[in-house]
């Protein structure tokens, strides 16, 4: 399937033409915590499908805007000069060093990176760990685009179903693992492949850490383990 995402121009707002219409019609009648936020680039999915053993399911990319500043202001950009290059190497499934790149240390100060390291901080023991993981999993989110909360749109937009198509070429392949970390029941509406190949759940979807407590089974926790460190 055709990546949409190469489309997508370098300024805002960040958003495909072939959602523009959907997307403007829910903004003007959602609530302000609900709308999409084009004008903040996001990560639809993230990491090297190619290369990772275990993929992550999550709804949406968040928005946590620092009180005082825009929801239009690009913050990080303005502190990481490689992070914006980082977003649109990731979307076009370019080669980086760190393919799961808000798992790069030098980005440790951003909201992306202290989310995720929080998720992964059981499995996190030095700088080196970082370098690994990133190379091991791959995240896709069911909707592709920011907003402070959730809220359903209520019709598949075009960009989602690259993301679809991305799980099922995914679970097609021998010895990887999916984990749903949130929206299980849109994901599984979605792609309903994933209950023949199998996927684990966590116990804790608000707080989806991908800790030993978290895991509903122990096995499926060693299971994880094994990926991450095989």
């Amino acid at each position: 399937m055709q990546n949409p995402w190469l489309e997508l121009k370098d300024k805002k707002p960040y958003i495909l033409d072939s959602d523009k219409k959907i997307i403007d019609d829910f903004n003007k009648r959602a609530d302000e915590s609900k709308k999409i936020r084009v004008n903040n680039i996001t990560t639809p999915f993230i990491g090297d499908f190619s290369m990772a053993k275990i993929l992550l399911l999550q709804l949406n990319p968040g928005s946590e805007i620092p009180p005082g500043l825009e929801p239009t202001e690009d913050h990080e950009f303005l502190i990481y000069k490689s992070l914006k290059n980082d977003f649109l190497n990731n979307i076009q499934h370019k080669k980086m060093k760190y393919p799961f790149f808000w798992l790069n240390p030098e980005y440790r100060m951003t909201g992306g990176f202290k989310y995720w390291v929080r998720m992964f901080s059981s499995h996190i023991k030095n700088r080196g760990d970082y370098l690994k993981i990133t190379n091991k999993v791959c995240c896709v989110q069911y909707f592709p685009y920011h907003s402070k909360k959730y809220g359903p749109i209520n019709q598949i937009i075009k960009s989602q179903e690259y993301n679809f198509y991305l799980v099922k070429d995914f679970i097609k392949k021998p010895g990887r693992l999916v984990i749903l970390m949130r929206a299980e029941k849109e994901w599984l509406k979605a792609v309903p492949e994933l209950n023949r190949a199998g996927f684990l759940r966590l116990k804790s979807t608000h707080n989806p850490v991908l800790t030993k407590n978290n895991f509903k089974k122990d096995k499926d926790f060693e299971r994880f383990v094994g990926l991450l460190n095989k």
